[in-house]
């Protein structure tokens, strides 16, 4: 999990946030590029539609940050916010940084850290992979012997591939 702090960046209060804020998920409505870029990374401007945990109403929250521009947040992404219930300007958000950060999200957030961005299964087991068709030997060999009446195979060729698949039964 990698924590993203309001434009209070004070790390002692956002750990104080992670602790005993509020939590909530934080749907993106809207996100603007500023047009400035920190190492490669984009600078925007974001706005956050918060809908408390505890059932209370949805507000909405602003944020300007800087993001990986390969996780960009689009609109309708879904995060999980902390946020002062006293003063819901201050606020922080997390995205998921690793299989240990999905796991901490799933024990504070519960059932709604499924719609996390990123979160999504931890690694999808690979497709199981097909057998090759193998073709029965005997269609194949109805298919040398129409390739030899037809004049593409000579005889000796025919036999050749005739005794080829015989030998491999």
């Amino acid at each position: 999990m990698v924590a993203h702090a309001m434009a209070f960046g004070r790390k002692k209060k956002a750990a104080r946030l992670f602790e005993s804020g509020a939590k909530g998920v934080g749907v993106v409505e809207r996100v603007q590029d500023t047009g400035m870029t920190i190492n490669d990374n984009p600078r925007v401007k974001m706005i956050f539609r918060v809908e408390p945990l505890d059932g209370g109403a949805p507000f909405e929250v602003r944020k300007t940050a800087t993001v990986s521009r390969v996780e960009i947040p689009r609109a309708g992404d879904r995060y999980p916010v902390w946020y002062d219930p006293d003063d819901p300007s201050t606020w922080a958000y997390a995205t998921v940084a690793d299989e240990s950060g999905r796991e901490q999200l799933r024990q504070a957030f519960g059932s709604a850290a499924d719609g996390f961005a990123g979160m999504g299964p931890a690694a999808a087991p690979a497709p199981p992979v097909a057998e090759p068709e193998t073709e029965d030997p005997l269609d194949r060999l109805k298919k040398l012997n129409e390739l030899r009446e037809a004049g593409a195979l000579s005889e000796s060729e025919f036999e050749a591939q005739k005794a080829k698949l015989l030998s491999g039964l």
